[in-house]
């Protein structure tokens, strides 16, 4: 399941700071293979932690947004992106090794394609 065209997006998965996914992850590499273009992929370091000014300054098309390790939820989260799309996902069939990746393409894949707006 591929997602397509493939879009920009910010991966945060923790804020009060801000964390995002970096390049050489797994979970990069399962969205890289949904057609997620991680706009941190080539950044040196693994979770990078950019403000929330630089975040937006990414101009993603997309922001994923996994329930864990930070439970980011439709009232937590979108609402620091106005305007653009904000993807809710399953954290642990983003980042779990296991059974669960056996499911992981199409729920995740049909997750990215609801994202919600705000604002």
């Amino acid at each position: 399941a591929r997602l397509a065209p493939p879009r920009r997006a910010v991966v945060p998965v923790w804020r009060r700071p801000w964390v995002v996914l970096g390049g050489d992850t797994f979970a990069g590499d399962v969205l890289r293979r949904l057609g997620v273009v991680n706009t941190y992929d080539e950044h040196p370091e693994r979770y990078p932690r950019p403000t929330l000014a630089e975040l937006r300054e990414r101009e993603p098309e997309l922001v994923v947004l996994p329930d864990e390790p930070y439970r980011f939820t439709a009232d937590d989260g979108p609402e620091a992106f106005p305007g653009v799309p904000c993807a809710l996902l399953s954290g642990r069939h983003l980042t779990w090794y296991g059974p669960s990746l056996a499911e992981a393409p199409a729920l995740l894949a049909e997750q990215l394609s609801r994202p919600v707006v705000v604002g």
